[in-house]
């Protein structure tokens, strides 16, 4: 097998095979299909065909040789270039007939415009025979007889049309019609399948997804606000050691709670403060963990006599020393030393009160003063410890972040890079087959050369 008969056998094979058969059947009659879209007078022409013998009419199947009804009322139209396609697909031969031009004088126009229509539709045909006919004559001519109806047959052009027909059977039984049509054709399948590859993508979506995957953000993922989270926590704390000082100094104040229980208070208010800020940091900086415990300062003890208690005990025992006097006066004539007595006692009652009214306003003072600086040192700590939170969970998300689009981005890249050897894979397959059909189309070009041009006829 040649070069030449493996590209028909690959390309064409219903052409390689009508190759290698006789376009005479058996009964030694040539037959011949007869296309047409209906309305065309197909039916009445083949009729009229059929009684001159010598070729058999068909109007379904292969055959060597199509008669192609046209209609002189109007240009050819899609129907009508479908139906071609279909019926001339492994004919050797196309012999075209325009019927009806007895009734429309304007059938040139219509005739040239079909013309520049099949050249362009049908370039695969070798070539192309357009008769105008005039089914009517012929019939009237066949019943006319005698000398007049050849003459009138010759005029209709169905004998024009006979031995088109004729002619195209007898060279496609030679076999090189045949041949060169089956070769046009083939050749007009590589065209069309080369210009069907140079014009489709196949790496439209491939493209498209490696532009979606390029200009996908590596880091676009949502990262918290540490700072907002920082300034929040802290500022919850000021406003809760607040509330714990003022209610501290107010059970002081009023008198509530005895100084040596403030100890007891602080502690469990301390207490409450680190779970809030454990609370705090554990809902914005997702840290789970106990705030730190710092062992509070001892609760100070009074010192001992000052100069403010001596003052107070001096004023205490003169305001007492009058007050007796005044108290000894009211009661009238007393012994002295009754008197005496009196002023002694109201002086060391009136001393002692007072210097114990001293120290306790000096012990609630103190204690007044440890609340607020032990609170003040514990917000102090949970403040620094808040920060080290904040600074640490930045940090560690910073870190995984980072190793989240390190591994995103390395992932990215190693599907782009796939998308790109697919790319350039299916490119390559595109470009081979081309190559392949360019190969084939040059082996055909040195079996036939191209077909007549399209001509007409009549």
């Amino acid at each position: 097998m040649s070069d030449a008969d493996d590209v028909l056998r690959r390309w064409n094979p219903r052409g390689w095979a009508r190759l290698h058969r006789s376009s005479i059947p058996n009964s030694g009659v040539a037959v011949v299909r007869v296309a047409g879209v209906a309305g065309s007078g197909r039916t009445t022409l083949a009729a009229e065909l059929s009684e001159l013998g010598g070729v058999e009419y068909v109007p379904e199947g292969d055959a060597p040789v199509v008669l192609m009804v046209l209609d002189a009322s109007s240009v050819l139209g899609r129907t009508e270039l479908t139906e071609l396609d279909a019926a001339a697909r492994e004919a050797a031969d196309v012999v075209f007939a325009i019927t009806g031009i007895d009734r429309y004088p304007g059938w040139r126009s219509i005739r040239d415009r079909d013309i520049e229509l099949l050249h362009r539709h049908a370039p695969w045909l070798a070539r192309v025979v357009v008769i105008p006919v005039s089914a009517v004559a012929a019939a009237r001519a066949r019943e006319i007889g005698g000398d007049a109806g050849p003459v009138l047959a010759l005029e209709s052009g169905i004998v024009g049309v006979h031995e088109a027909i004729l002619a195209a059977v007898a060279t496609s039984a030679q076999g090189r019609a045949t041949r060169t049509a089956v070769v046009a054709r083939t050749r007009n399948m590589i065209v069309a399948e080369i210009a069907q590859l140079s014009a489709s993508d196949d790496t439209a979506d491939l493209r498209a997804e490696r532009a979606r995957l390029a200009a996908r953000p590596v880091g676009s993922e949502h990262r918290r606000d540490f700072h907002r989270a920082r300034v929040e926590s802290m500022q919850e704390l000021a406003v809760r050691a607040r509330e714990a000082s003022v209610e501290l100094r107010g059970m002081l104040d009023d008198g509530s709670a005895d100084p040596g229980d403030v100890e007891i208070l602080l502690a469990a208010h301390a207490q409450r403060l680190r779970e809030e800020v454990a609370v705090a940091v554990e809902h914005r900086l997702g840290i789970v963990t106990q705030a730190p415990i710092v062992e509070p300062a001892p609760v100070p003890q009074m010192p001992g006599r000052r100069l403010d208690d001596r003052l107070a005990l001096v004023l205490g025992a003169s305001v007492g020393a009058g007050l007796g006097r005044m108290a000894a006066t009211m009661l009238g004539t007393i012994p002295v030393a009754v008197s005496v007595l009196v002023t002694i006692v109201c002086g060391a009652a009136a001393a002692w009160w007072l210097l114990r009214l001293r120290r306790q306003l000096a012990h609630r003072e103190l204690m007044r003063r440890w609340v607020v600086d032990e609170l003040t040192a514990l917000r102090a700590d949970l403040e620094a410890w808040i920060r080290t939170m904040a600074f640490d969970a930045e940090a560690n998300l910073g870190h995984d972040a980072a190793v989240r689009e390190r591994a995103r981005a390395t992932e990215l890249r190693e599907r782009v890079a796939t998308i790109d050897d697919r790319i350039r894979r299916r490119t390559g397959e595109q470009r081979a087959r081309i190559a392949a059909c360019e190969r084939d189309l040059a082996i055909l070009r040195h079996v036939e050369p191209a077909g007549d041009p399209v001509r007409p006829i009549g």
